[in-house]
């Protein structure tokens, strides 16, 4: 069952011993959804939906996920989700953290601040690069989580869709399930946008929406529809939580359901707004709306910073080469808290060399946990740099926007853990 921990040296309360080790996937499933189930949302809903698709049949794993224990009784929860996330045409292998919880017996007693590193060791050692969550406030910073990017709504009148928009061939309502088609429509039109989710990740439904959600696709051919967007309808707006195809069969698709529900106003929740779609309501009379939070919401976490760097490293050579330091011969060090990896830069080409101290590096990156942010794009580079407290020395000043540009992250609701 793995070793216990011993109490933290200095503590005024008298610590219980936990034991924490991964849940088996038969031995401890029922007991996994239990704790769940009790800790969030209405548990007689939850715990079937953990059991049909949350838990079992999905992308958790079991391996990177912990569980602690009392004794025989399990008492806490760090659940973890493997996905592959876009950064940029990058792929990198990201956990997503949900389910946490603790018997409500048991908490306030320090139990998950011991709970948490083993499942971050876990995903280390299983290849992750970073992770994702969407948290409390001030809670999960002490782990090493940084405000990965704000939440993005957009919001356009009835009215104000173009008058010119395509009538759709077949616009037809499907069930609210991923299905291969709709993973492969989320696929093509996500491309290169990062935070994004590669598909496939939940396997039987629907994340982070809630039951009356409606899928609608059109196209001629039912096995190769040619777009679909997902909706709820709210009180008056209709809700799209997510959408593919051309972005103006897109907007009649969903300008002919409002009408159809009697509603003034669509609303667009975690719309890239490096999206074709996105673009398309920059030249509309439209609002884009972002909600800052300086802790909690949607945190990320380095993992593996060198291999994180390696999986972006075709990304950062196409960066560099198609800027204005394309012939650019030399070295970047970036550290965190955790690790040091260095980047050989070469005329365009961009290539690792791990175990580089960033000591006596005279171009380099140092700091905190804000390096996420910044592999990431969650913000104008040098304003993560300044608001993160990262110290920029030799030419970092000048080779940190070309690597690491804004990029807008968003992660759809449907692929939320």
């Amino acid at each position: 069952m793995g070793e216990p921990l011993l109490p933290m040296a200095g503590t005024l309360l008298k610590t219980p011993s936990l034991t924490v080790r991964s849940p088996a996937p038969v031995a401890d499933a029922t007991a996994v959804i239990e704790i769940a189930a009790r800790t969030f949302g209405n548990y007689a809903s939850f715990r079937a939906d953990c059991a049909a698709w949350y838990v079992n049949h999905s992308h958790y794993d079991w391996d990177a996920s912990v569980i602690g224990f009392l004794g025989d009784v399990m008492v806490t929860h760090w659940g973890v989700w493997g996905y592959r996330m876009r950064i940029g045409r990058a792929e990198v292998r990201c956990g997503g953290i949900g389910a946490v919880a603790t018997e409500a017996a048991h908490r306030g007693k320090g139990l998950m601040a011991r709970t948490a590193p083993h499942s971050l060791d876990r995903m280390r050692a299983r290849g992750y690069h970073l992770s994702i969550l969407f948290g409390i406030d001030d809670f999960y910073h002490r782990f090493g989580y940084v405000p990965a990017w704000p939440e993005s709504r957009w919001r356009v009148k009835l009215p104000d869709l173009p008058a010119t928009l395509p009538r759709l061939r077949g616009l037809r309502r499907i069930p609210a399930v991923p299905t291969q088609a709709l993973v492969r429509l989320h696929n093509r039109w996500n491309a290169g946008l990062t935070g994004t989710a590669v598909r496939p990740t939940f396997l039987r439904s629907w994340s982070g929406m809630r039951k009356d959600v409606e899928a609608w696709c059109w196209g001629a051919d039912r096995e190769r529809p040619e777009g679909h967007v997902v909706v709820q309808a709210g009180r008056s707006r209709l809700v799209c939580a997510e959408a593919t195809g051309a972005p103006d069969a897109a907007l009649s698709a969903l300008g002919a359901l409002c009408r159809r529900k009697a509603l003034p106003e669509i609303r667009f929740d975690t719309l890239p707004y490096r999206s074709a779609l996105a673009a398309r309501l920059r030249t509309l009379n439209s609002r884009h709306e972002q909600r800052y939070a300086e802790s909690g919401a949607a945190m990320v976490r380095v993992v593996d910073l060198p291999g994180c760097l390696a999986a972006m490293a075709p990304e950062l050579s196409a960066r560099l080469a198609a800027s204005e330091l394309a012939g650019y011969r030399g070295a970047l060090t970036l550290a965190s808290p955790e690790e040091t990896a260095t980047l050989r830069l070469d005329r365009g080409r961009v290539e690792v060399a791990r175990g580089r101290s960033a000591a006596g590096a005279r171009s380099a990156i140092r700091g905190g946990w804000a390096v996420a942010r910044l592999l990431l794009g969650s913000d104008a580079p040098l304003e993560v740099c300044d608001a993160g407290k990262l110290r920029l020395a030799g030419d970092a000043t000048r080779l940190v926007p070309v690597l690491f540009p804004a990029q807008h992250p968003q992660l759809t609701l449907a692929d939320r853990f």
